[in-house]
């Protein structure tokens, strides 16, 4: 009897784990709605080292093999607008062709294999993109990622919802005794850009739309200092 065919949400979790064991991923998501799309899985892993709290965002396109190839490749490639590095994981009992490498290659991204038992092999390694840096950060953001305005260190904002780990009535005071990150709004840049805002985006005039985080390290390293002294 003829195995069934695993539909390719099926395979979002598996590849999934492998990213995360793999790549190191502090966050990994799957069937993840960003603007403008959809991600298959998506993880965030620290790239920075000792002097940086540099990340870089991962994002997978997921087939089961039956799809064409390159249609599959270019479709993969447009995820570079959101993230750093993007790869096709694609389910095959044998290697990827010459002929499939190439254009991977040529396209560059990278190769994820979903062999025998269902187990994934990087092939090919995808290129470093600097993504459009209003979409990445819309992508963190909805991760609960968030980038400190002082030590440019990339922190966790709590929970996906509600932020729980921020405090966002504009009081110092209370960010530094909850231990908590902080977020404001920059109401002059706000200004200067409202000019620029197209009608079909339909915010409302006279709200401020630009928000910016300060780490709850931060907060207690200079401005609790700064309260005690």
């Amino acid at each position: 009897m003829k195995r069934k065919q695993k539909l390719e949400s099926e395979y979002y979790p598996i590849v999934k784990k492998w990213l995360l064991k793999n790549f190191s991923c502090f966050c990994s998501e799957v069937n993840f709605g960003i603007d403008k799309s959809r991600a298959d899985v998506i993880g965030v892993k620290d790239i920075g080292g000792d002097l940086s709290g540099e990340i870089e965002t991962i994002v997978v396109e997921v087939k089961r093999g039956q799809e064409a190839f390159a249609t599959a490749a270019g479709q993969t490639l447009g995820y570079k607008i959101y993230a750093n590095r993007v790869y096709l994981a694609d389910k095959k009992e044998n290697r990827f062709s010459e002929d499939e490498i190439q254009i991977a290659s040529h396209l560059g991204i990278g190769l994820i294999q979903i062999g025998k038992g269902d187990r994934c092999y990087e092939v090919l390694s995808s290129p470093h993109y600097n993504p459009i840096t209003k979409f990445n950060r819309k992508v963190l953001l909805k991760l609960s990622i968030a980038k400190c305005q002082f030590c440019e260190t990339h922190f966790e904002t709590g929970d996906r919802e509600t932020h729980n780990n921020l405090t966002k009535n504009e009081k110092l005071k209370d960010a530094i005794k909850n231990d908590k990150g902080f977020i404001f709004w920059n109401r002059s840049l706000n200004e200067r850009k409202e000019k620029l805002r197209l009608k079909s985006e339909k915010r409302r005039t006279g709200v401020t739309w630009e928000k910016r985080y300060i780490c709850p390290e931060c907060i207690q390293t200079f401005f609790n200092y700064s309260q005690n002294n």
